[in-house]
């Protein structure tokens, strides 16, 4: 114990050395217009010694009587060697580098100069993570990189983002098969790409602070992600958290403080126009019946409007009646929404001496919900780097812990303030709560009660991320390093629904509690060995070799009773007498692998890279867990060559071509290719026995997806990159895609999983970077970005063309795998074509459908088509930034075009939705005095059931942001390097056709469902 005091002691507190002689020199880094560059490293050439330099670009470091010259670098600048003269002060000039060549990239296992970049990457660094004041990471990212879809789910507080690269990457046909919308949980989009978090696999970096990352780099191309093996195969977002940097001990806080409110709602009918709405519905009604009854009987707009009317039996009771007559309308939007807050608070320090580096951080972050008066999401986080180097062993750990709660509330209450019409009340004539405000549904209970929190959902989740590593350099040539890496994770769901909830109705009966955990621990171990060697003073070879370990372990349990009492909630689920489920689950999963990488350099203008990576995971089929995945990359930089050295306007001309195979096992799930036994009931004799039988279809050929991507880039930069762009064309073909597919009945199986497909994914990204004005106090800069992607499934099992799955979708060769597979909408049928819509089973006024082949009749089998695709045809994003002395702004805006599904939102809401009782959007729609509307007849429902897809595609300003930075005399005042100032409007302004409440989260389920938000937010940053 005595010996392991003294080690911890040593580790972090470093060996203490006495440097003789030491003497302290100053000086400013600037640009190349004599601008101070805050945050420039300076260190003494060929040791650790270093600082950075402050606000003004000053810094101060002592130097010894050996020391010959300080190394300066800077983001994006070409680093500068600056010989010590003997003078105590010195002006260090940088220049820009061609698109900041200079900048190191994370390519997985090791880093690259951004120049010597083979494969297709895109690198973010911290400024630009953390300059909109986003809460998570997914948000920060939204809109800025070309080929990287991010979509937000869900606008509860606290709820993940979905992040695709370059497209949906695997066939399925399974994901809410049964269900409209699209999952919440985004664990279930097996596109999703890969998070490495200093070396950790994660599947949800929402847990992640925004202020505690240094870079997060983006891997595209198979070339790029081949180190990664099976597990790149989506693509692989590389995240490394902030480390410490040797010199003074620097300490910052960072805060937030805004109001969020609900935005962009949708546009609802009035009072009167709701009644009108009614009094057309139930004409509407007669009109259908008379037109089926006697199709040739020519009604006319007259007929239509001289329909008796009984709205007030059959739709109205006495108090809607009342307000009716005398105005009164009741907003139930407004009634159950609120402007909410959001803080958030991180302190960090960093610093380091004598080989020892270190930094730590500890943040918070509270953001409330706008629907309701209990949705809100905490997350607390905590982490810690420690790296302390002995001669040539470097010794080091990082830790990082996350704690977050997110309270969502009533998964009910958004839609319901939506379905209750507003001719009914919350209160009566005394003021009293009603409990049932409309009693032609009794479904709905009085939203008071789920306001204030008679129906809960709350998640727990604690992470705690760690980093272990030794490092040892053999020689200047040769490196070692093994890295432990563990990840331990628990989340804790529970959820009570109360007596006075739309699930309970007031039925204790129907109270109902959950509560479930799981339990999740992993590891990785890698380890690795990089060589480099300079084989000529124009060949440069470097190799990293790899062997890595990986393993996954998820247990946990579920619990539901009903018959509840309101007082306890979900924590004592004993309470219930009425027993749903009651059940635990185990999982776990190994793969191995060993890989190698090799970079050849000839002359820094042709570069090579050659990865291979053997991978073996226990999920697939014995015999089949094995498999090689190649891939090779080569570079030309252009520009280099001595026949463009004369072109002064050129700054950058790079060529990049590369071919990469990789795999992909995770649309499968553990044990997959095994057969299952459930229990089952048997009569044997007269007697009831409990059994087993055979309940999955065993797959002893289940292996790998294997794709092959081809990806073609271009990086150019003119007028010493004043203008500069990067080109990449991708052609990625998967092979043995692996789904479930049905099965005929004969083999006592309706589905199996395997090996039964093919896909194809092609594409094009470009950016764009201009500095339109660069003068000594103003500079206004643009970047621009924009993706198209083309899916398409080129292969099913055997001869099947067509394999038809939920309500709307199907696997189609030759059409995208997301695609919306229902009838073809043509119009409206007129009066004059009622007898035509007479053989269709339809009347005028209502949606016409073709008729695929001319059979005269509209049915599932025949007449359904690909009337579009869920995914985008193309995205974009734009940031303009305007720099004016120490004041700053800049303005974000980003889009998805192309859009097409199922609305949820339309279902329940458009004027031809089954509930006509429900609220509905305002709108024009058929009459006969109206024959022109592009809506049918209100309030009738057609004999074809699919018909509310709708166009989502939008654009958005993500962010306007306008900051001020601190002058140095006020700085020099309070001793602090920096202090900023700052004011973001996030999500102001959406543009967009679609009539729901976002189009973003247009194809969701408008259960558990929130509001679009607009957040102002005020900012300060410090440091000292």
């Amino acid at each position: 114990m005595k010996k392991l005091r003294l080690l911890m002691a040593f580790l972090l507190l470093g060996v203490t050395t006495v440097s003789w002689a030491q003497t302290q020199i100053s000086g400013v880094v600037v640009d190349e217009a004599n601008i101070p560059l805050p945050g420039a490293s300076v260190l003494v050439k060929g040791t650790n010694n270093g600082v950075v330099s402050d606000f003004d670009g000053n810094f101060v470091i002592s130097v010894g009587d050996s020391d010959k010259a300080l190394v300066v670098s800077y983001i994006g600048y070409e680093d500068k060697e600056v010989a010590l003269t003997g003078a105590s002060t010195y002006t260090v000039q940088l220049s820009e580098s061609s698109m900041g060549l200079d900048e190191v990239v994370v390519i997985g296992y090791g880093s690259v100069k951004k120049t010597d970049l083979t494969g297709a990457v895109a690198s973010i660094g911290t400024e630009q993570l953390t300059e909109q004041r986003k809460t998570d990471l997914g948000q920060a990212v939204r809109g800025t990189v070309a080929g990287v879809d991010v979509r937000r789910l869900n606008s509860k507080p606290g709820s993940p983002l979905s992040i695709r690269i370059r497209g949906n990457t695997v066939i399925t046909n399974s994901n809410q098969a049964n269900k409209d919308g699209q999952s919440d949980n985004v664990t279930e989009d097996l596109s999703r790409p890969l998070y490495v978090v200093d070396g950790i696999f994660l599947d949800n970096i929402n847990l992640l602070n925004p202020a505690d990352i240094q870079q997060m780099d983006i891997l595209k191309d198979a070339s790029a992600t081949a180190i990664y093996g099976s597990r790149g195969a989506n693509g692989v977002v590389i995240i490394t958290t902030k480390n410490g940097i040797e010199g003074k001990t620097q300490f910052s806080y960072d805060a937030s403080f805004g109001i969020s409110t609900a935005t962009n709602l949708p546009d609802t009918m009035s009072g009167s126009e709701y009644v009108d709405f009614i009094d057309d519905s139930l004409r509407a009604e007669q009109w259908k019946t008379d037109w089926l009854n006697n199709p040739s009987s020519n009604l006319s707009a007259a007929d239509f409007n001289n329909y008796t009317l009984n709205r007030s039996t059959e739709f109205f009771n006495n108090g809607e009646t009342d307000n009716i007559a005398n105005g009164r309308y009741f907003d139930w939007v407004d009634y159950i929404t609120r402007a909410a807050m959001q803080t958030s608070h991180t302190v960090s320090m960093s610093g380091g001496e004598n080989g020892l580096v270190y930094s730590g951080s500890i943040g918070y972050l509270k953001d409330e919900g706008v629907v309701g008066n209990d949705q809100a999401y905490e997350r607390y986080t905590a982490s810690v780097s420690l790296s302390k180097k002995i001669n040539r062993l470097t010794i080091g750990l990082r830790a990082y812990l996350s704690y977050s709660e997110q309270e969502s509330g009533s998964r009910e209450l958004f839609r319901s303030a939506y379905r209750l019409p507003v001719t009914v009340d919350p209160y009566d004539d005394n003021g009293e709560l009603i409990l049932v405000p409309d009693d032609e549904d009794p479904r709905f209970m009085n939203p008071y009660y789920e306001v204030n929190g008679a129906w809960k959902v709350n998640q727990r989740i604690l992470n705690v991320i760690s980093n272990f590593y030794l490092q040892y350099a053999a020689s200047d040539q040769v490196t070692l390093k093994t890295t432990f890496s563990p990840n331990l994770s628990t989340t804790r769901n529970g959820e009570h629904r109360g007596l006075l909830t739309k699930a309970a109705r007031n039925d204790p009966s129907r109270t109902r509690a959950y509560f479930g955990t799981d339990w999740n621990n992993s590891y990785t171990w890698d380890n690795t060995a990089d060589f480099n060697f300079d084989i000529t003073d124009k060949q440069k070879l470097s190799t990293t070799l790899i062997a890595s370990v990986y393993y996954d372990q998820l247990e946990g349990n579920n619990i539901e009773t009903r018959n509840v009492p309101d007082f306890h909630g979900f924590y004592n689920t004993g309470s219930g007498t009425d027993i749903r489920e009651n059940s635990s689950y185990y999982q776990k999963e190994t793969t191995a692998s060993f890989a190698g990488r090799l970079n050849y350099n000839i002359n820094d203008k042709y570069l090579f890279t050659f990865t291979g990576r053997y991978d073996g995971a226990s999920k697939l089929a014995e015999g089949n867990k094995w498999n090689f995945f190649p891939s090779a990359a080569f570079a030309w930089r252009a520009s280099e060559e001595k026949f463009l050295q004369s072109a002064d306007w050129l700054s950058n001309l790079k060529l990049r071509l590369s071919y990469g195979k990789s795999g992909n096992y995770n649309t499968v799930g553990p044990y997959q290719s095994f057969a299952f036994l459930e229990g089952a009931n048997y009569l044997y004799g007269d007697n009831l026995t409990n059994g087993n039988i055979v309940s999955g279809f065993s797959n002893n050929k289940l292996t790998w997806e294997e794709s092959e991507e081809i990806n073609f880039g271009l990086d150019f930069g003119m007028l010493n990159n004043r203008v500069s762009f990067s080109l990449e064309l991708y052609d990625k073909k998967t092979e043995g895609a692996i789904f479930s597919r049905d099965l005929l009945m004969l083999t006592g199986f309706d589905s199996a999983v395997g090996n039964f497909g093919s896909m194809k994914n092609s594409g094009v990204e470009f950016t764009l970077n201009t500095k339109n004005i660069q003068t000594e106090n103003f500079s206004w800069n643009t970047s621009l970005n924009f993706a198209k992607n083309k899916n398409e499934i080129l292969k099913l099992e055997g001869d099947l063309e067509l394999q038809v799955f939920g309500t709307h979708s199907a696997l189609i060769v030759g059409e995208p795998s997301d695609a919306i597979y229902s009838y073809e909408k043509l119009g409206i049928w007129q009066i004059d074509e009622a007898a035509e819509a007479a053989t269709y089973g339809a009347v005028p006024g209502e949606y016409k459908f073709k008729d695929q082949n001319n059979d005269g009749a509209i049915d599932a089998v025949n007449d359904k088509v690909v009337i579009g695709t869920t995914a985008p045809d193309w995205t974009g994003g734009m940031t303009n930034t305007f720099k004016y002395k120490n004041l700053d702004m800049s303005v974000m805006m980003y889009t998805r075009q192309g859009v097409f599904g199922h609305s949820e939102f339309h279902q329940h809401h458009d004027i031809n939705a089954s509930e006509t009782a429900f609220n509905k959007i305002s709108t024009s729609y058929w009459t006969p005095d109206n024959p022109d509307a592009e809506n049918p007849l209100p309030g009738v429902t057609p004999n074809v059931g699919e018909y509310w897809f709708e166009d989502m595609s939008f654009v958005k300003i993500g962010n306007i942001g306008v900051g001020y930075n601190f002058p140095s005399e006020l700085l020099d005042r309070f001793k602090m390097s920096s202090a900023r100032l700052s004011v973001d409007v996030q999500n102001p302004f959406t543009f967009t056709d679609y009539e729901g409440p976002d189009p973003e989260t247009g194809l969701q389920n408008s259960y558990n469902m929130s509001f679009q938000t607009r957040t102002t937010l005020i900012g300060l940053k410090v440091a000292f």
